[in-house]
């Protein structure tokens, strides 16, 4: 059984929303997401992935000025 609450080492960019199991809904505020890129499944705040996509996105846009 893999520990669902570790993040993979691949980033945001390959995070897709699944369904979650019953025994997830008793932890409201967190979503399952797998890895695109490894497969791996873990389960974050929707307001931690969104945060992490603004940095993101920021750092990005500073890099390019």
């Amino acid at each position: 059984m893999q520990n669902l609450f570790s993040a993979c080492p691949c980033g945001i960019d390959h995070l897709k929303r699944m369904r979650r199991s019953t025994w997830m809904r008793l932890l409201p505020w967190l979503r399952l997401f797998r890895c695109d890129n490894c497969g791996k499944h873990q389960l974050h705040s929707e307001r931690e992935i969104e945060a992490a996509k603004v940095k993101r996105d920021t750092r990005t846009r500073f890099l390019k000025r």
